[in-house]
């Protein structure tokens, strides 16, 4: 009886180990960076009507990816620390693509001015009243 007891603890250590070196090289796993991916163009229009019709199927095609959206700049906002920039197209009735800009790219963002025709390359993180562009970086 002893020696099964032995063997439950030295497996539970082991797994235990195990998990705490996984969660470990989880949590200190490098960040994506969206510039340095190839994206899938995509303009505001194509992305918007795509969620719009068939969310289930916009989901496969491009949640987490690296999308370049290209789109008319409606708006640029400025949080704390953080750049907004709003894309739409020419005959939007209601929604758009909310572009949240990464850090490096901010100062160029903020520079955007309401007409100007603009592409950013981030991941898509899904459709909610706007198509959700996160970690972006101002391409052109």
């Amino acid at each position: 009886m002893k020696k099964s007891v032995k063997y439950i603890l030295i497996v539970l250590v082991v797994v235990a180990a195990s998990g705490a070196f996984i969660a470990y090289k989880m949590w200190n796993k490098p960040h994506a960076d969206a510039a340095e991916m190839p994206g899938i163009p995509v303009t505001a229009k194509v992305l918007v009507e795509a969620f719009e019709t068939d969310e289930a199927a916009a989901n496969t095609t491009y949640l987490s990816k690296v999308l370049e959206v290209s789109g008319t700049v409606s708006g640029v906002k400025t949080d704390d620390s953080l750049t907004f920039v709003s894309l739409t197209y020419a005959d939007a009735m209601m929604g758009g693509v909310q572009v949240t800009v990464d850090p490096r790219s901010a100062d160029e963002a903020k520079q955007l001015k309401e007409g100007e025709q603009a592409t950013f390359k981030g991941f898509c993180n899904g459709y909610l009243m706007d198509v959700v562009i996160k970690d972006a970086v101002l391409i052109k």
